[in-house]
């Protein structure tokens, strides 16, 4: 099988999970991806040294600047994405900075949308300011609020969708005609869509971000980043990446690529635990609001219809009080409480402990975190298990 992205357009997202990237015959027939345990790698005369060095002929120098494993793994991701070209960061916030870095000097802005993951809302606050770049934040996710936000220095508008932890659904594709209409680059957090829910790429964005560590790897046994988009932003992306040393090793990638043959299957029951357990925390009278965009009565249920094919694993709810969440937390048997999402393992926290940790109490309360909100993580377990596990916990609650 080729590694290409586009050699095999009529492969449907399951099969190229599988054998994007790899082509047994360039690897002795090998089934699975060798790793190329290897930092040099020599070549046969200076000639080729220079040909490589200078991308006429294809090869391997050093593994800070390429290796034939990370390279498949970078291949396998593009091909899930349909995208041109994909990076892998030794992890994801590795890989928000580095998508993010090549489009901005000091005195450029970078238009925020305000409902974000906790870890970037500290790097958009304290990192990129010390860097000179002004970070202008929208009132709100709709395009309209990010179009009142534009000032003529906006270089980059950065968006995360589906949200974490309220699960709001950004319309990329009015987010994107914002983007060109300004000449800005539209880069996108999709770790909680994932590109078998939706592919932000195809609604407008430049560049779609990934913690692979979450649903692409899905074994919790991983910390990866990748920044997938074409040729010409990915080449200033990865020429940075090599001179900063954000690098993925082999092993890692590997790692990679063995989660990622079984992503579909695994987002199948992501997708449908997820529907039914938001459902189930629906119809609770001790649950006050769930947040799942899969139900009709969330805010954005129509256009999560629309731009996505799936919803995914994560669902978030709040209880009647913080001391009735923080014992359904510590009251599940199968939910470990952890601060992940997108492994093979359910995971349930109240968000100002994980994920929100480092947010200031009273600017969680306006992002509209209380601590009444319990986070889960929905595994691949038995939908029912999961349903009943809960169910005790929240009589045990009461």
């Amino acid at each position: 099988m080729s590694g290409a992205p586009d050699s095999r357009p009529k492969l449907r997202i399951s099969t190229r999970a599988v054998h994007a990237g790899l082509n047994p015959a360039e690897n002795s027939g090998a089934i699975t991806a060798p790793i190329f345990q290897s930092a040099t790698f020599v070549a046969a005369d200076t000639a080729e040294l220079r040909a490589i060095n200078a991308g006429e002929r294809r090869g391997y120098v050093y593994s800070r600047i390429r290796n034939p494993t990370v390279l498949a793994a970078e291949q396998r991701v593009a091909a899930l994405e349909e995208a041109q070209s994909c990076v892998l960061f030794a992890s994801g916030m590795a890989a928000i900075a580095g998508a993010i870095a090549p489009f901005l000097k000091a005195g450029d802005d970078l238009v925020a949308l305000p409902d974000i993951y906790g870890g970037t809302l500290k790097y958009l606050r304290t990192i990129l300011p010390a860097q000179g770049v002004n970070v202008i934040w929208a009132k709100g996710i709709d395009a309209a609020d990010v179009a009142a936000a534009i000032t003529p220095n906006t270089r980059v508008i950065y968006a995360e969708t589906p949200t974490n932890p309220l699960v709001r659904v950004v319309d990329l594709t009015a987010l994107s005609e914002v983007a060109r209409g300004i000449g800005a680059k539209l880069i996108v957090d999709g770790t909680l869509g994932s590109p078998m829910n939706q592919r932000p790429l195809a609604l407008g964005a430049d560049l779609v971000v990934h913690s692979a560590t979450k649903y692409l790897n899905g074994h919790g046994d991983l910390i990866i980043g990748a920044v997938c988009g074409d040729r010409a932003l990915t080449r200033d992306i990865r020429s940075l990446q090599q001179v900063s040393g954000a690098i993925v090793d082999a092993h890692s990638a590997w790692l990679l690529m063995r989660g990622m043959a079984t992503y579909a299957l695994r987002m199948r029951q992501h997708n449908t635990s997820g529907q039914a357990i938001a459902e189930f925390l629906a119809g609770r009278s001790d649950v006050t609001r769930v947040f799942y965009p899969g139900l009709p009565d969330h805010p954005d249920h129509a256009l999560a219809r629309r731009q996505m094919s799936g919803f995914g694993g994560l669902v978030s709810f709040e209880m009647y009080s913080a001391a009735a969440a923080q014992t359904v937390v510590d009251r599940t048997r199968l939910f470990g409480i952890g601060p992940s999402v997108g492994g093979v393992e359910s995971l349930i926290s109240q968000p100002g402990n994980t994920s929100h940790f480092s947010v200031p109490a009273e600017q969680r309360r306006a992002m509209g975190i209380s601590d009444r909100l319990v986070r889960i993580s929905v595994g691949i377990e038995d939908t029912d298990d999961l349903i009943a596990d809960l169910e005790q916990a929240m009589e045990a609650a009461r």
